[in-house]
């Protein structure tokens, strides 16, 4: 919940971010280029650090924590921070003198100009990976102690730095402000990350450490993660390139659905599965597979519980959220969020699952899979794409994700045996029953009482009719998932029942 409510916060900032983006530079040219800028980077960021170092530093720190010493954790720990900082300088180093053609390859669809801005933009953001690869380290050892706090609120201090870009240097300097405040906002997510390890003894060592059997094995975890993830950003990069090629606009419209789609993946798959894979590898490195299955189940439940509304919501609910959040709605951008509903469950899932494997020291099955998706995601994305525009590209994904989810469940079964599957299925099933009864009733409130008109813009025009029909949304979902015997709606309930008894001096 802590972690939720972190992660609310920073998308909640993020949103705001966009808005402001959307408020000075339009769905256009400009913001194409910015967003495809970030691709470089990302790339690089991704396959040298990003989640791939936490699932494999994790369960080696607590290891070598328990068995071999504080001492040897701690040299352990130095020793990638100093392997991944002068990776990401190498690489870095030479993206940034390959920055053009890098970016014909990333956007082949562009004009000169957005060309132009996009190679400026990208070297400015390339400084970003080697501030994250110390952040990354940093936040993975709190993680290690199952303290989350310092590492959520990083996340919402990054997005402060670029919506202050935004503010204040974008007047200036125009998207390069932003550029600059994206720099800005990494650096404060260092210092924080800092921050959070006070009180841990962690002892700095200007070492690389690769005779350390500790180092060298978080390195052979990472790489199939690291490419894994890697083979996300190539998804992300084929999108860009095909959106390139598309209407102006479209690369733009493309970002700010999946940033959308990303807020109920962030406060519900991001948040259970950050807090939970401690406990994972803890029953993993025991042995303990009754707790190992105990602990998956009960969290998969809990996603499908929060995912499927969430997935609905956003379908039926589209045209208002756009309208809501940017001011001034697009159709591209409603479109496209509707079709990444699938992405909002299966992905969820798929950070769970992968864990699982992940708490196993299994980083090679999740990375197949996604080397099997890669080639039908391209010509999905192609294909859809030349009949539906940017939703094209968002229907691609969710039906890669969900393919690559049942396989890794079914690969999961038939490896280790039942995990559960029955008691997820069986809560499954009524969840998804109970969410389109939801979406049935908050299709026919704004059909008939509450419809989205032209001239609705404005925050203070749309949010009390947004209110109304989310409050309707919630009830009409926990009232179905209460009456089938839900368990997670009665955990719910009561302790909603609970919490507004303790406000009122009730209890």
């Amino acid at each position: 919940m802590l972690i939720s409510v972190l992660y609310l916060a920073s998308r909640l900032l993020g949103l705001v971010r966009d808005r402001l983006l959307v408020t000075h530079f339009g769905v256009g040219a400009t913001l194409d280029a910015y967003t495809a800028a970030f691709r470089i980077p990302d790339l690089l960021f991704t396959l040298l650090i990003s989640g791939a170092f936490a699932v494999a530093f994790i369960p080696v720190f607590t290891e070598h924590w328990e068995k071999e010493g504080h001492g040897d954790a701690w040299r352990i720990t130095s020793s990638l921070l100093n392997l991944l900082v002068l990776a990401t300088v190498v690489v870095g180093g030479v993206a940034f003198i390959l920055a053009d053609p890098l970016t014909t390859v990333v956007a082949p669809g562009f004009d000169p100009e957005r060309h132009r801005i996009t190679v400026e933009l990208t070297r400015i953001m390339l400084i970003t990976p080697v501030i994250f690869a110390v952040a990354s380290v940093l936040g993975s050892v709190q993680q290690a102690f199952n303290r989350f706090v310092f590492f959520a609120v990083a996340g919402a201090l990054y997005n402060l730095g670029i919506i202050a870009g935004i503010l204040w240097l974008a007047p200036h300097l125009g998207i390069y402000g932003v550029a600059w405040g994206v720099v800005a906002g990494v650096i404060i997510q260092v210092l924080v990350e800092w921050g959070g390890l006070y009180g841990l003894g962690f002892q700095y060592r200007p070492i690389l450490g690769l005779h350390l059997s500790g180092t060298r094995q978080v390195l052979k975890l990472m790489l199939p993660r690291s490419l894994d993830q890697g083979l996300d950003q190539l998804n992300y990069i084929v999108e860009t390139m095909i959106g390139s090629t598309l209407q102006q606009g479209s690369v733009a419209a493309l970002n700010f659905a999946n940033n959308l789609k990303n807020v109920p993946l962030v406060l519900i798959a991001s948040s259970i599965t950050t807090a939970v894979f401690p406990q994972l590898s803890a029953s993993a490195n025991r042995g303990d597979r009754a707790k190992l299955v105990e602990v998956y189940v009960q969290n998969a439940r809990l996603i499908l519980f929060l995912a499927l509304p969430s997935a609905v919501f956003a379908v039926v609910m589209r045209g208002y959220i756009v309208r809501l959040l940017y001011a001034s709605g697009n159709a591209d951008t409603a479109n496209a969020l509707g079709w990444f509903a699938g992405t909002i469950v299966f992905s969820s899932l798929f950070m769970l699952v992968s864990r699982v494997y992940y708490a196993m020291k299994d980083t090679r099955t999740p990375f197949t899979l996604s080397l099997i998706s890669i080639p039908t995601n391209i010509a999905l994305s192609f294909i859809l794409s030349r009949w539906f525009g940017v939703a094209g590209l968002a229907a691609g994904a969710s039906f890669v994700a969900a393919a690559e989810t049942v396989a890794l469940m079914v690969l999961l079964r038939r490896r280790y045996g039942h995990f559960g599957e029955a008691s997820i299925w069986q809560g499954g099933w009524r969840m998804l029953l109970s969410s389109v009864i939801m979406g049935i009733t908050v299709y026919l409130l704004i059909k008939q009482y509450l419809p989205l008109y032209a001239l609705d813009k404005g925050f203070m025009t749309l949010a009390p009719k947004f209110g109304v029909i989310l409050a309707v949304g919630v009830i009409a979902y926990l009232l179905p998932s209460y009456l089938l015997k839900i368990s997670e709606a009665k955990d719910f309930t009561d302790r909603l029942r609970r919490a507004v008894l303790r406000s009122t001096n009730l209890t």
